[in-house]
């Protein structure tokens, strides 16, 4: 994925968080992957959205998609919904729950590490659907790895951020709301902080600004930290041309011992800033044990004002 689409920019004067993630170039993700797309379960999903009240065609292929993840990781792997924090606000468009926060929830019982479309088209809905006058069809081939062993109940993460709703007040980052993320662990841990807009994961900690956080058993650290935000190391909010709201999701990984995470360098204002593909950031988190890591995540929602 292009990082100047998404506009996320990490330099040591300042960070974007919002971004723009075109569906149509998902395909790009299974001619990257080598032999290892032959690892994993495969499963052809089929997914039908209606284009109706504010949903853009992005909104409607977006949902399309994540809808589609979750079932094959249901059908493949099952459901667990326990030992990670997960925080969400309802957004009447659905960006923040439904699909989506199903689909990139950290405590699935699987994970979807890769996925090929293999057929999308709009058709006209049928007669009598309510408020629809288009239909979105979705075929997706996706690869699901089922999660082993089981978690440490006793080795938890909380994250809070300074908000969950941040500003973009102009093309200026300066004058953009920044976030500053409050982590709390029960156990010694190295943390990994990322942001995850649609199908992109942008790495804020560590990076060549901000070292991996190190968190004591009971203590809570903020990143970035005062004294990298007085040094100008600033998360700042900002949109897309022509995006005036985004929801996306602050996830905190916190390890055992350090795991690298490879990601690479962004273009243009992100050049800074580590990204890479969701479904390379499951493969990443399949390798870690359950009992060696434990995730929080919790929802922003990003938005522009006068």
């Amino acid at each position: 994925m292009n990082a100047r689409r998404h506009g996320l920019a990490a330099r040591a004067t300042a960070r974007m968080l919002s971004a723009l993630c075109l569906l149509t170039a998902l395909t790009a993700l299974a001619g990257s992957a080598g032999s290892a797309w032959a690892q994993g379960t495969w499963v052809e999903v089929e997914r039908y959205e209606t284009l109706v009240g504010s949903r853009s065609a992005d909104d409607v292929k977006r949902d399309a998609l994540y809808g589609a993840l979750a079932e094959a990781v249901r059908r493949v792997a099952g459901v667990r919904v326990q030992g990670t924090e997960f925080s969400s606000r309802t957004d009447s468009a659905g960006r923040v729950v439904d699909h989506y926060a199903e689909a990139v929830r950290l405590d699935a019982a699987g994970r979807a590490t890769g996925w090929t479309v293999v057929k999308e088209e709009w058709s006209a809905a049928k007669p009598g659907t309510k408020g629809a006058a288009v239909v979105y069809h979705l075929i997706v081939r996706v690869r699901v790895e089922r999660e082993a062993g089981t978690a440490d109940a006793g080795f938890t993460v909380r994250v809070q951020p300074n908000s969950d709703r941040l500003r973009v007040r102009g093309a200026e980052l300066k004058g953009n709301d920044e976030l500053v993320a409050r982590i709390t662990v029960t156990k010694r841990a190295t943390l990994t902080v990322v942001i995850i807009v649609d199908d992109s994961v942008f790495v804020l900690a560590p990076s060549a600004y901000v070292e991996a956080p190190e968190v004591a058993p009971g203590a809570t650290v903020e990143v970035p930290d005062a004294a990298s935000r007085e040094a100008g190391i600033r998360f700042r909010a900002a949109l897309p041309a022509g995006v005036t709201s985004r929801s996306e999701l602050l996830a905190v990984v916190a390890t055992l011992r350090p795991v690298p995470l490879w990601s690479g360098a962004g273009n243009g204002q992100a050049r800074d800033t580590g990204v890479l593909t969701l479904g390379e950031f499951n493969k990443w988190l399949v390798g870690i044990p359950l009992d060696q890591r434990a995730v929080a995540q919790v929802s922003i929602e990003v938005q522009k004002v006068p």
